[in-house]
């Protein structure tokens, strides 16, 4: 029993260490973080002392994510499954070329860390060897896999918050066009303005923007990036900017158009999870709250009746 409970405290501890882990690394990726460390760099002599421990941190957190690249680099065959961990990558907002090198130095230290833990906890606790290599092996394929569950949490909050942006977003470009700009200067403005309000969907359109600057034609600059973030809406949307900029209809009309098409989806979806409530809540209801009432209503009866039974 001990010894399942120190590998809980390890699995729970090597999880909290990853997920703190892969947290500072995205939080250094921040510009609204690296625009702070300038502002802090830039003040006065009685705030350079202060600034001193966060630049301290920032080499520390360069370093670490040299030795992920050290330890995740593959060799110059890719595959399938590299482009498709890299695409999986890019929807979680990791657009840099040595993303796929940290996420796989990522996996290669928390299997070989955890084998080592396991081998450690197993040799402390006087157990066979062939056990010892077991629960090394398991540790090893747990924590390997972890860093995928946890990258597909982040893809699927990414896409959820896209979802959610995208109407504000919509009714940003309709104004944008309708004032006179283009698309393209739309799409720019809609992604400088939304960053307070969605930031995953302002990088998105800002990345889109710089696309469209090294010279990529609208339409391929558009499916981009719904290929980036698989979003149903998103889809939609790209499909009937293209159609329409290849058809020459006013682009006014079909952002409007798709505004009100989407805004009457997420109507019908929030009706849809309305009609679900009562399903999911049978559970809970049969599991927890109709014993705790029975146990209210015929507790004293049952045990009135004992006492009868007994005189």
């Amino acid at each position: 029993m001990d010894i399942l409970l120190i590998l809980a405290l390890v699995f729970s501890a090597t999880f909290l260490a990853l997920t703190g882990l892969q947290r500072l690394l995205h939080r250094r990726l921040d510009p609204t973080y690296k625009r702070m460390q300038e502002l802090a760099g830039s003040g006065s002599a009685a705030g350079a002392g202060a600034a001193a421990k966060p630049r301290g941190m920032a080499q520390a957190r360069v370093g670490m994510a040299r030795l992920l690249e050290v330890v995740g680099r593959r060799k110059q065959k890719e595959g399938r499954a590299s482009g498709k961990m890299m695409h999986k990558l890019m929807s979680a907002g990791y657009y840099q070329e040595s993303a796929l090198r940290r996420f796989m130095g990522i996996k290669r230290l928390c299997a070989v860390t955890s084998f080592i833990l396991f081998l450690l906890l197993g040799h402390y606790g006087r157990q066979p060897l062939p056990m010892i290599f077991f629960l090394g092996l398991l540790g090893a394929m747990i924590f390997y896999t972890t860093p995928d569950l946890v990258l597909n949490s982040q893809v699927k909050r990414r896409q959820h918050s896209i979802a959610g942006g995208l109407p504000d977003a919509l009714d940003l470009m309709v104004i944008c066009v309708e004032a006179g700009l283009g698309l393209n200067a739309a799409i720019l403005r809609v992604g400088q303005d939304l960053a307070l309000r969605c930031r995953p969907l302002s990088e998105e359109l800002l990345r889109t923007t710089q696309d469209l600057r090294t010279g990529i034609s609208r339409e391929s600059a558009l499916r981009a990036m719904s290929q980036r973030n698989q979003v149903e809406d998103l889809k939609i949307l790209v499909g009937a900017l293209v159609l329409a900029d290849k058809l020459g209809t006013s682009i006014a009309d079909t952002l409007r158009c798709q505004a009100d098409s989407l805004r009457t989806r997420i109507k019908q979806k929030a009706e849809e999870q309305a009609a679900k409530a009562g399903v999911k809540m049978l559970l809970p209801l049969v599991l927890f709250i109709l014993p705790a009432l029975f146990i209210i209503l015929l507790g004293p009866a049952a045990l009135m009746m004992l006492e009868t039974l007994a005189k």
